[in-house]
């Protein structure tokens, strides 16, 4: 089948804050020649400030994910009424094409608006539905002329672009979480710190403690974009390795009890006009030190405990301890979180006290686990041992597990 261009698709305009975009309705077929994919992947390591920045703004494809879609495609009943959301006038690496005679625009006659695609040139960036496109190679020959309806966004910045990508995507299922936190952060140096919501400042130190080699956890944060092997290239087989997603959420869990309102809240005003003062206190243990913008003290208390992690818990820990897993340091942010709200004064030394008592536990005991459960176990076990909490705190079912680990002389 020949694709002739130009090609004039009638358009729907849709006026929302971020920016207008056109509705438009394209055959798959036509669809896959004029647009590519940006997986987000590493584009520069800044070694002197712990810093790196990002590009693209998809996740890595999964085959078995297409093979599946293209499987659905051809049966009878197959259907996607939600749009692919695409960004022109871009080439790869996110870089705005130039060329007028290239570059997609909008024309009006005295019917409405067109979108005008003068050729096949791929200078369209798929920001949301990379899946359902794929899943177009595993089908049958006629199916690949389906109508599917997209949303097109003419020069859209790709930090928006991200931006647009985690919005969509950082409560669903079955997308890598910390992809999405790492999408929020995306380059950090494109507004002013004072603006940054409090998963992007938490983005910024789990960088941070990733990059810089005086963190307990630096080269210790599994990194969800590709070439990540640009950050550590020298490094040897990590022996054990978090999620990006889990020291997110544990850092922002000390700073805003209700991030997401708290983004959108900041992002009802443009980028250069963002400040933290306008959002309200908490509850949570070092908000006030995030609102006024204290944020080389916060760090300064996140690297200071984890140090004491290291210090006390990890550096015997043995290979199937869960204090070294995900769900451990969920437990471990749990802990700090907990001492922090009992006892802000002098915070270091019952930091240092309260974890000391579970120095010599074991954290690989069966009664652990890798799931939420296991986490609340661990929490309850180090603040059990440090008698911060008592046996008759815990539930029936649990308490004789927390006496067998803790040993019940001790309590």
């Amino acid at each position: 089948m020949n694709l002739e261009y130009p090609l004039k698709l009638r358009a729907v305009r849709v006026s929302q804050p971020m920016g207008d975009f056109y509705a438009v309705s394209i055959s798959a077929r036509q669809l896959k020649e004029i647009v590519f994919l940006d997986p987000t992947r590493i584009e520069s390591v800044s070694r002197k400030s712990f810093w790196y920045n990002l590009t693209g703004n998809q996740r890595p494809s999964k085959p078995s994910r297409t093979r599946e879609i293209g499987t659905y495609i051809n049966t009878v009943e197959s259907a996607f009424p939600n749009s692919i959301i695409i960004a022109g006038n871009y080439v790869e690496h996110g870089k705005p094409i130039e060329d007028p005679e290239m570059r997609w625009r909008v024309e009006t006659d005295e019917c409405g608006e067109y979108l005008v695609i003068p050729s096949n040139r791929k200078v369209g960036s798929v920001v949301d539905g990379q899946h359902r496109l794929l899943g177009f190679e595993h089908c049958s020959e006629e199916r690949r002329d389906m109508s599917l309806l997209c949303s097109v966004y003419l020069d859209l910045p790709q930090a928006y672009q991200a931006y647009l990508f985690a919005t969509i995507n950082i409560n669903q299922r079955k997308v890598d979480k910390s992809l999405a936190y790492e999408q929020f952060g995306y380059n950090l140096d494109d507004e002013a710190q004072d603006g940054w919501s409090p998963d992007k400042l938490a983005v910024f130190f789990t960088r941070r403690l990733n990059l810089n080699p005086v963190s307990p956890l630096y080269s210790h944060i599994k990194i969800a974009p590709l070439e990540a092997d640009l950050i550590f290239p020298d490094a040897g087989e990590t022996t054990w390795l978090l999620s990006t997603a889990s020291i997110v959420e544990g850092i922002q869990s000390l700073i805003s009890s209700k991030p997401k309102a708290d983004r959108d809240k900041l992002h009802e005003k443009e980028p250069g006009d963002r400040e933290r003062s306008i959002l309200p206190p908490d509850g949570s243990p070092f908000r006030d030190i995030y609102l006024q913008g204290e944020d080389d003290r916060l760090w300064e208390i996140i690297l200071g405990f984890l140090q004491l992690a290291k210090e006390k818990l990890w550096v015997n820990a043995a290979g199937n301890s869960y204090i070294r897993k995900t769900v451990g340091i969920q437990a471990l942010f749990d802990v700090l979180r907990a001492v922090a709200e009992k006892t802000p004064e002098q915070l270091e030394e019952s930091l240092a006290e309260t974890l000391d008592h579970s120095s010599k536990l074991d954290f690989g005991d069966n009664f652990f686990q890798a799931s939420g459960k296991g986490r609340v176990r661990i929490r309850n076990t180090i603040l059990l041992a440090a008698k911060r909490i008592t046996p008759s705190d815990l539930s029936a079912a649990d308490r004789q597990g927390y006496l067998n680990v803790v040993g019940s002389g001790d309590l």
